[in-house]
C-alpha cells in the first residue's frame, strides 16, 4: 500500500512571528506618514487668490507657463495664476516670459488673463505647424499685457498681440515671409513686428 506523503511547514514560533509582523507594520506606517507629509509640504496648502481677499480657493497648480524678472521666477497655470515661487525651466511644452512692466508679482495672483494664456499657447503651437518655427524665450513689454516679443530658435525676434485675431495674425506672417523670401534671404533678418492691426513691420540687419 502506498505511503502518502505531506510536506511539513516549519513555523517561527509565535512570538516571533509576531515581532516581524509588527516591524513590518510599523515601517508601513512610517512610509506613508512621511510620503503624505512630503506632499502635504508642497500641494497641502491652498493658495489664497488675490481676487478674492478672505477667502481660500484650490489652485491648479500644472505648470503652464513661467514668469520672470531679475532670475526672480513664477510658475503659472493655465488660467494665468501663479502658484509657485521657483526657477526658469526647459523644454517646448512650458511657456519661458520675462516680465518688463515693473508691475507687482507675487504668488497668488492672476500674472496673466486666462485668455491671453490661450491665445499665446494657440498662436505657438500654430506659428510651429505652419512654418516650422519655434518660439523660445518670450517678453511681456507693456502694461496691457497684451504684447509679446518672442525670440525663435534662429535668433530673430518675432512681435505679436494676443489683441489681434489670432488667424490674422497668422495669414499675416504667413504672406510676410513669402515677401521677405522673395526680397531678400531670410537669414538677414532681424525683426517682424505684427503688433499694429493691418499692417506688418521687419527690418534686416
Amino acid at each position: 500500500m502506498a505511503e502518502k506523503f505531506r510536506r511539513i511547514k516549519k513555523e517561527r514560533p509565535r512570538l516571533v512571528k509576531n515581532i516581524f509582523t509588527g516591524k513590518f507594520l510599523i515601517a508601513g506606517l512610517v512610509l506613508i506618514f512621511l510620503s503624505g507629509l512630503a506632499a502635504w509640504s508642497y500641494w497641502g496648502s491652498d493658495v489664497l487668490r488675490e481676487d478674492s481677499p478672505g477667502q481660500t480657493q484650490i489652485v491648479d497648480r500644472a505648470l503652464a507657463a513661467v514668469v520672470c524678472r531679475n532670475g526672480e521666477c513664477f510658475w503659472l497655470n493655465k488660467e494665468g495664476v501663479s502658484f509657485n515661487k521657483s526657477g526658469k525651466t526647459a523644454g517646448n511644452l512650458v511657456m519661458n516670459l520675462e516680465d518688463k512692466t515693473g508691475r507687482d508679482l507675487k504668488v497668488g495672483a492672476e500674472l496673466l488673463n486666462p485668455g491671453v494664456m490661450a491665445e499665446l499657447f494657440f498662436l505657438k503651437q500654430k506659428i510651429y505647424e505652419e512654418f516650422g518655427v519655434s518660439l523660445r524665450m518670450g517678453e511681456i513689454d507693456n502694461a496691457k499685457l497684451s504684447d509679446f516679443n518672442f525670440i525663435t530658435q534662429e535668433g530673430r525676434a518675432l512681435k505679436i498681440s494676443t489683441g489681434q485675431n489670432a488667424y490674422k495674425t497668422i495669414e499675416i506672417l504667413k504672406q510676410t515671409l513669402a515677401e521677405i523670401k522673395k526680397a531678400a534671404p531670410t537669414s538677414g533678418l532681424e525683426y517682424i513686428d505684427l503688433r499694429v492691426p493691418n499692417k506688418v513691420y521687419y527690418r534686416f540687419k
